[in-house]
């Protein structure tokens, strides 16, 4: 008997599979999905019309029924099944009879699904299909259909394809671990799958293109579908044909109308003809645009499997359309509400400006005809989108209004904006300008305001082209609008700090941090940490640095900036700090704007801070020799161009050891001699000329530098002064001055415990070496002095080469034979034999091949 009702359902079932007239796009996750489905589990598909619920079933049922022995029951309901008969249905489905279910005026549809479940209890593995579920709405129905899910036999498999949740309790199913849910995210075609669907159609998209059509049709089989048949129809002009998508189409239009749209009520689509407006809406807004009932109506479109996208942000729901949806409802708006379209733009600026999200007022405020209050917004809300990065986009809608382009205060604003993005030049013409005709005051806003921004946006130019130094930057009076008044803070606190006026910048910078947190002002938050970190850079807090920066990129994380300038700024600033510690740098350092060589017109800042990422990432440098002699010339030009620019001289010691550890003692010469000139013997300068004296065998001279400044009261930078501490000690090692060793060595391990100062003691050649032989002698500073042992890492500097061994070695690649390079030299063979040598054994080799390796691994050539 079972035989012969699995041939029953057989053919039942291949009767009612519906026919495809295309070949399917098989999804591999939700084959396998279905796949683990196991007998006596329940699956809900639900989404909306053409999103590829049967198709799915289809396919899968069909390479199933090639692998698996299940017998199989499909059943398409109707309006006619739904009304009364559906548990019959279902029986004949399944290859029973009909009349296998009790039937008459006592019998209700749970009892006759009673019947069924107890005949398929013995059945073999069974599979049973219900399709367009949703169609289901009588009660007594219902209540058959949830019965026979819940007592479902061991050997059935239930899969259920509905537009929305049949009202059954799956709640039961899904707490029994008997349900499996696949919504329209599941069932959405991927790019991959977009592309190969368009291929069907003979139509091969690009990257570009492929991902256009992913954004408008968010993998909805059937509008992707009409958008393939649309460009394979127009393929001699594609770039029209994907705008004209973008309307939508008719296709698109006439899909939409008959499976979402048609069944709608008067209420319901007018509440989506308003919220529609806005890119994005939540409940208090749509409230505002479409009245007291809009909650009970996005909950009706939730539960129908509405294709509206939800996110939560910032404590509120959002919900968003789909792009294709959206686009049709913008349309009919404008066809059938044009003269309301007007006041609900106004409504929505006024909400999200009430909401402080003034960069989708902005859409809203010139969406209105004639933008008749664009000057009350730039008023209200220009100083923000500046702080926030859409200050750009706000003064290109302002570039046709000549009463409101020619306005002193836009024209600062302008400049305020090129300040933001590092735009040098234009930042000088914009603010130029707003002095012509200075003594007309702006129409939009009071002198006060004016003056401040005036102030503030000189103070950021002044940072930018790195003449911060030349005058101070107190913060203006304040102006009583609180982001403006923020934005002076930030400006004039950074421009303090570059001219080492730390604690007043201090002050005036965390001004800005707290506005800027209170606001959500992301981007600034992330600047006023970093400036702080800077702060606490230039005077001496490593530490302090250190936990700045870090800070600002948890900062740069929380408000999605990871990647952006900002973060890249921060990250520069506490790798630096990390560095100093003989730490790695736990985030790979971003791409900082601008060329590698950056030109003149590239912010001082940003070529300031490419040097330290060099410096920072030198050790891991897959050419050594190239990255150091990139930072000496980078540090040049820095010198030349910037030569006030706080911090440079900073550099030059940090630059140093780089060329020293490649044997480049003529480029670290030439730096050296350079930066004095152009900057004076400073302590930093100091401390290089020391350096270079020491690596050049004159170690009476290096002491000659350091030991009059070490004499006075400490006016550098902490890490420099363990940097000079150390030479000495090398120095006196060098002169057997061991008491002055002694000493020395305890003053660089006093200065570096503090903040835990490592690098100098890795930088200065001989300095580690010396703490061994010195041992345990420190007292309290023993534990430290064994944490800078512990980062000593292997070997990967030069040795010290002489001047005529380094000459030796670096014609070794050319090929040249002893005699020759003799020749070449003026010297006899025995004497490059001999300083062959001596290279071979300082390099740890023993043929010329071997030398040649490991001085290019070393960066000597």
């Amino acid at each position: 008997m079972a035989t012969s009702y699995r041939a029953i359902a057989e053919r039942a079932a291949s009767a009612q599979i519906p026919e495809l007239s295309f070949t399917s796009i098989r999804s591999g996750e939700l084959t396998a999905c279905l796949d683990r489905v196991g007998a006596g589990q329940t699956v809900l598909l639900c989404g909306p019309a053409g999103i590829g619920k049967t198709v799915a079933l289809v396919d899968w049922v069909t390479r199933s029924r090639r692998t698996r022995a299940a017998a199989l029951g499909w059943l398409t309901v109707t309006e006619q099944v739904a009304a009364g008969a559906l548990l019959p249905a279902i029986a004949r489905a399944l290859g029973r009879p009909a009349d296998l279910v009790a039937d008459g005026a006592l019998c209700t549809p749970v009892d006759q699904a009673a019947d069924l479940v107890a005949a398929l209890t013995d059945a073999e593995p069974t599979v049973l299909v219900l399709d367009d579920a949703h169609l289901i709405t009588d009660p007594l129905q219902l209540a058959g259909l949830e019965h026979l899910l819940t007592h479902l036999p061991a050997t059935v498999t239930a899969l259920i394809a509905a537009r929305f949740d049949p009202p059954l309790r799956w709640h039961a199913l899904d707490l029994d671990g008997r349900l499996t849910r696949l919504g329209a995210p599941d069932l959405a075609l991927s790019p991959e799958r977009i592309a190969r669907l368009f291929a069907q159609h003979g139509c091969r998209l690009d990257d570009a293109e492929l991902a256009v059509v992913h954004t408008l049709t968010r993998g909805w089989a059937a509008l992707v579908r009409i958008a393939a048949i649309y460009l394979a129809a127009h393929t001699d002009d594609r770039d029209t044909a994907f705008t004209a998508l973008a309307r939508p189409s008719h296709a698109v239009a006439d899909f939409l109308v008959a499976e979402l749209m048609a069944a709608l009520p008067a209420r319901t689509l007018d509440f989506l003809l308003v919220t529609a407006i806005p890119e994005r809406f939540c409940l208090p807004l749509a409230e505002e645009l479409a009245g007291e009932h809009a909650a009970r109506i996005v909950d009706e479109l939730l539960r129908a499997n509405f294709p509206i996208h939800t996110v939560a942000d910032g404590g509120e729901l959002w919900h968003t359309y789909h792009p294709l949806l959206r686009a049709y409802l913008l349309a009919e708006a404008a066809h059938s509400r044009a003269d309301r379209l007007p006041a609900l733009h106004r409504r929505v600026a006024a909400w999200f400006g009430a909401a402080a999200q003034p960069g989708r007022a902005l859409d809203h405020v010139l969406a209105e005809p004639g933008t008749p209050h664009l000057g009350t917004f730039l008023r209200d809300w220009g100083m923000r989108l500046v702080l926030d990065g859409g200050g750009h986009r706000l003064l290109a809608a302002v570039e046709h209004l000549p009463e409101l382009a020619d306005d002193t205060y836009v024209r600062l604003l302008r400049a305020a904006v090129a300040v933001e993005a590092g735009e040098i030049a234009a930042a000088e013409v914009y603010l130029e300008t707003a002095h012509v005709g200075a003594e007309q005051t702006s129409r939009l806003v009071p002198p006060g305001w004016t003056a401040a921004l005036d102030h503030a946006v000189s103070a950021g130019v002044a940072v930018l082209v790195g003449d911060s130094a030349s005058t101070r930057w107190p913060l203006p009076a304040a102006t009583g609008q609180p982001d403006l008044d923020c934005y002076a803070a930030l400006q004039c606190g950074y421009a303090e700090v570059a001219r080492t006026e730390a604690d007043g910048g201090v002050a005036t910078l965390r001004h800005a941090l707290v506005h800027a947190e209170e606001a959500g002002l992301g981007r600034t938050a992330v600047r006023a940490r970093t400036a702080l970190a800077v702060a606490a850079g230039y005077a001496g807090r490593v530490g302090e640095q250190r936990a700045l920066a870090d800070a600002a990129l948890d900062c740069a994380d929380r408000y999605g900036l990871t990647g952006a300038a900002e973060a890249v700024f921060a990250g520069v600033i506490g790798a630096h700090a990390a560095h100093q510690q003989g730490m790695a740098t736990t985030r790979p350092l971003g791409a900082l704007p601008g060329d590698a060589e950056f030109e003149i017109a590239t912010p001082a800042p940003v070529r300031q801070a490419a040097i330290i990422a060099g410096i920072v990432a030198f050790d891991t440098a897959p050419d050594r020799a190239v990255a150091a002699t990139a930072l000496g010339r980078q540090l040049h030009r820095l010198i030349d161009e910037s030569p006030v620019l706080p911090g440079t001289d900073a550099l030059v010691p940090d630059v140093l050891w780089p060329l020293l550890r490649v044997q480049a003692k003529t480029d670290a010469q030439q730096l050296v001699e350079h930066a004095a000139r152009a900057l004076g013997e400073t302590p930093e300068i100091l401390v290089a000329m020391a350096g270079l004296a020491l690596a050049t065998q004159r170690p009476a001279a290096a002491l000659g530098v350091l030991e009059p400044m070490l004499a006075g009261p400490p006016r550098w930078h902490s890490g420099h002064a363990v940097t000079a501490w150390l030479l000495v000690a090398v120095a006196a090692d060098r002169l057997d001055r061991p008491r002055k060793v002694d000493d020395a060595f305890a003053h660089a391990l006093a200065v570096a415990g503090g903040d835990q100062l490592i690098r100098p003691f890795l930088d200065v050649p001989g300095a580690v070496e010396l703490l061994d032989r010195l041992g345990g002698s420190f007292g309290r500073y023993d534990t430290f002095a064994d944490r800078v042992r512990a980062h000593r890492g292997p070997a990967t500097d030069a040795p010290p080469l002489t001047d005529t061994e380094l000459a030796v070695l670096r014609q070794l690649p050319s090929g040249m034979t002893a005699v020759t390079i003799a020749a070449g030299m003026g010297v006899s063979v025995n004497t490059v034999k001999t300083h062959l040598r001596g290279i071979y054994q300082k390099l740890g080799v023993n043929s010329r091949a071997d030398a040649i390796v490991r001085a290019r691994g070393l960066g000597v050539i």
